[in-house]
């Protein structure tokens, strides 16, 4: 647990310092962009290894708190919400303020998709685990979303653009929020069938694969 506690330290200040405001542009501006990412990239996949080994290399896993009843049927039922948030934002280019273009497609529903999608399923699966190795894992994993979405939030209240500020007025970052507040519409043709169907296949490729890479079985809580 000593490794795994350290090397979710580092994975943590590893996305957090290099994408800190100030440090980022200041790192750009120094090393220049292909020689940051490189070094960023060979980083970031170092730091996942050693975190992935840890993880692996635990021995003394217990629990923490008794498991909350129900929860695996909750986190089951709920999982494609933050898939389809992490796939919009992946598949979809973020507004430029500086321009002053509006939310469109996935920003629509919340202005932060990928750190809110990460930020729920570390959330469900904190509910559906109880021990130590899986706590301290999605616990990082929640921290890390948490941090770039509060960074991002001040970040976009510190432009003095007229289009962060219609950005910022005219979205939320919760989910749906801004869609019910009648400050934005749902718009179907821009978020696209191709974006659905994509989070219905990768859902069912996890259902089907989780317990063969992971070893628990998201459908078990139907044996009983």
């Amino acid at each position: 647990m000593t490794h795994l506690a350290l090397f979710s330290i580092l994975l943590f200040l590893g996305h957090a310092i290099p994408s800190a405001p100030g440090v980022r542009p200041w790192l750009l501006s120094l090393l220049g962009r292909p020689v940051f990412m490189t070094l960023y990239s060979i980083l970031s996949l170092a730091i996942l290894w050693g975190f992935v080994a840890a993880y692996r290399g635990v021995e003394n896993n217990w629990q923490l708190f008794p498991p909350i009843p129900q929860a695996h049927l909750v986190l089951t039922l709920l999982m494609p919400i933050p898939i389809f948030l992490v796939i919009g934002r992946m598949t979809t280019k973020a507004s430029d303020f500086s321009q002053a273009i509006s939310a469109k497609g996935i920003y629509r529903i919340t202005r932060a998709p990928g750190s809110v999608g990460l930020l729920i399923w570390a959330s469900l699966h904190l509910l559906a685990t109880a021990d130590a190795k899986r706590v301290v894992t999605f616990a990082t994993l929640a921290l890390i979303a948490l941090y770039a979405l509060l960074k991002n939030e001040w970040v976009l209240r510190r432009d003095p653009g007229e289009g962060a500020a219609s950005y910022r007025n005219s979205t939320s970052i919760i989910p749906g929020a801004a869609i019910v507040g009648r400050r934005q519409l749902l718009s179907i043709s821009e978020i696209g069938v191709g974006r659905v169907l994509a989070t219905i296949a990768f859902f069912a490729l996890l259902l089907w694969g989780h317990p063969l890479i992971f070893g628990v079985d998201p459908l078990a809580w139907l044996a009983g």
